[in-house]
C-alpha cells in the first residue's frame, strides 16, 4: 500500500489566530452611508450627549452603536462583544469604539422611560420624512398584531398570561401596528404579559394621530382583538375594519343558521348575517366555508359544527364594509403579511430577546427593533429599489454585509478590499451607487 502523503501545497494547513485587518462586516458601510444620508446620528443626539468622563458612553453613543449592530444581526450584548472587538468594523462605520456586553448591560439598567419615549420619536419622525407624513396615500391599511416575550427570570413587569408555547411563565405581550400598503411599523406598545387585547382603544388614538385626517383608514386584525366594545368604538370612528371573530358556541349557532351560500373561486363558499351593532348601525359576518377532504380532519374542533355529515373549515369575519363577501376575504388575507413582519423583528432584529430586567431597559430596547425595523425596510426600497417584492433581513445581511474583507493602508489612505469571490458583487455596486 502507498504511502498516502497529501501534497506539498495542502500540507501545511494548521489553523492560527494570526490574521490581522479583517471582518466578516465588510458590507457595513452600506449602513453608514444610508445612516447619514438619513441623518441618523443627529438625530440620536436627542437622547443626550452629555457624559461624566471622557471614557464614558453618551446615550447618543450607546443607542447608535446597538442600534448598528441591530442592523448587522446581533441581538444580544453579549454577542455584541464580537463588535467591540472588531476594530475593521468601527473604523468602517466611522465609530470611535463600541461598548462591551457590561456597559451596555448598565447602561440599560440605569435609564428612564423617558429616554425610550424620545427614541419612539425618533422613530415616528423619520417614518413621517420617508413617507412625506402619508400625505399621498388615500387609503391608509392599519394591521394590529400581538406577541408574547417569555422571560426566564424576574424582570419588571413581567406577569403571567396567554403564553401558549410555555404557559405559566411571565411575558411580555407587545402590540405592533403596521402599515399594509409599505410594510412600515406604524408604532409598538410593549406590556407586561397578563394585558388583553381588548383595551386597545388608547393605542390605536396614538397611531391615528400619525396619519393625515383626509385619509381613509382601514383596519385588519386577528380574534384576539375580538370584542363588541371595540367594533362599537371603530364605527364611530368611521374605521373600515375587518375583524376576525372567535368560534365560540355562540358563533357556530349563527352559522348553522345560514341559509344562503354563494360559491367562490378555490372551492370556497360564502354566506352572511347581519347582527345589531348599535341602534342605528350593523354589523356583517362574513362566513367562509371551505369542504375539509375525506381523510382529513378540520383544522378545529367545533362542537356543534363537527358532527355535521359534510365537515368544512370556517372563517368568520366582522365588518362594517359594502364590499361582497369575497373581497372582504381577499382583503383581509392580504393581512398574511403582517405575520411576516413579526417574524422578521422576532428572527431578524430580536423582538423576543430579554436583555435586561430593567423595565426600561426594555422599553428602550424594544423601540430600537422596531426602529432597525424600519430603517431596514427604507434600506431594501432607497438602496436597492424594491418596494413590493422585498426579500427578509437576514437574506439582505447575507448578500451585503456579511462580506469577508481586509483592510490594507495605501500610502496616506485607508481601502477595504472585499471578498474577490463574492457571488453578490453586482447588487453591492447598485446599494453603494444609490447611496453615494
Amino acid at each position: 500500500m502507498k504511502n498516502s502523503i497529501p501534497p506539498k501545497c495542502y500540507r501545511y494547513q494548521m489553523e492560527s489566530f494570526t490574521g490581522k485587518n479583517i471582518t466578516r462586516f465588510g458590507g457595513a458601510g452600506l449602513v453608514r452611508r444610508f445612516f447619514d444620508k438619513l441623518g441618523i446620528p443627529d438625530a440620536m443626539a436627542v437622547l443626550g450627549t452629555s457624559k461624566r468622563r471622557k471614557s464614558d458612553y453618551s446615550p447618543a453613543e450607546m443607542c447608535l452603536s446597538m442600534l448598528y449592530g441591530l442592523m448587522m444581526g446581533v441581538f444580544r450584548p453579549s454577542h455584541m462583544m464580537e463588535l467591540a472587538a472588531d476594530k475593521v468594523s468601527q473604523k468602517i462605520t466611522h465609530l470611535d469604539r463600541f461598548p462591551s456586553q457590561s456597559t451596555i448591560s448598565r447602561f440599560l439598567a440605569k435609564i428612564t422611560v423617558h429616554m425610550a419615549d424620545h427614541l419612539a420619536g425618533v422613530n415616528h419622525m423619520f417614518l413621517s420624512r420617508v413617507r412625506n407624513g402619508f400625505q399621498e396615500m388615500k387609503t391608509i391599511t392599519l394591521d394590529l398584531d400581538s406577541h408574547v416575550v417569555p422571560v426566564f427570570g424576574n424582570q419588571h413587569r413581567a406577569k403571567r398570561g396567554y403564553n401558549p408555547k410555555k404557559p405559566g411563565r411571565k411575558s411580555y405581550h407587545p402590540i405592533l401596528c403596521f402599515v399594509g400598503e409599505t410594510r412600515d411599523c406604524l408604532g409598538g406598545h410593549l406590556r407586561p404579559g397578563n394585558c388583553t387585547n381588548h383595551k386597545v382603544k388608547d393605542f390605536i388614538k396614538k397611531m391615528l394621530h400619525k396619519l393625515p385626517d383626509k385619509a381613509t383608514v382601514r383596519l385588519r386584525a386577528d380574534s384576539g382583538f375580538f370584542s363588541w366594545d371595540f367594533l362599537t368604538w371603530l364605527g364611530k370612528q368611521k374605521i373600515e375594519f375587518y375583524v376576525v371573530v372567535p368560534q365560540l358556541l355562540w358563533v357556530q349557532r349563527l352559522i348553522l343558521g345560514v341559509g344562503t351560500w354563494h360559491r367562490i373561486a378555490g372551492n370556497r363558499e360564502t354566506g352572511e348575517i347581519l347582527i345589531p351593532l348599535d341602534k342605528d348601525k350593523k354589523v356583517r359576518f362574513v362566513i367562509i366555508r371551505k369542504p375539509v377532504k375525506k381523510y382529513e380532519k378540520p383544522r378545529k374542533q367545533l362542537k356543534l359544527l363537527n358532527v355535521q355529515e359534510e365537515l368544512y373549515d370556517y372563517q368568520v369575519i366582522a365588518t362594517n364594509s359594502e364590499h361582497p363577501g369575497e373581497e372582504v376575504w381577499h382583503c383581509y388575507n392580504q393581512r398574511a403579511c403582517c405575520e411576516n413582519f413579526i417574524k422578521e423583528n422576532m428572527y431578524d432584529f430580536g423582538l423576543d430577546t430579554n436583555v435586561t430586567r430593567s423595565w426600561a431597559g426594555s422599553r428602550l430596547y424594544f423601540e430600537l427593533v422596531l426602529l432597525a425595523y424600519n430603517l431596514m425596510n427604507w434600506f431594501k426600497e432607497k438602496a436597492l429599489g424594491r418596494t413590493s417584492r422585498k426579500e427578509m433581513a437576514r437574506t439582505i445581511r447575507w448578500k451585503l454585509f456579511w462580506i469577508p474583507a481586509k483592510l490594507v493602508k495605501i500610502g496616506r489612505r485607508v481601502k477595504v478590499r472585499l471578498a474577490q469571490w463574492w457571488t453578490y458583487q453586482d447588487e453591492f455596486r447598485h446599494a453603494q451607487s444609490a447611496l453615494t
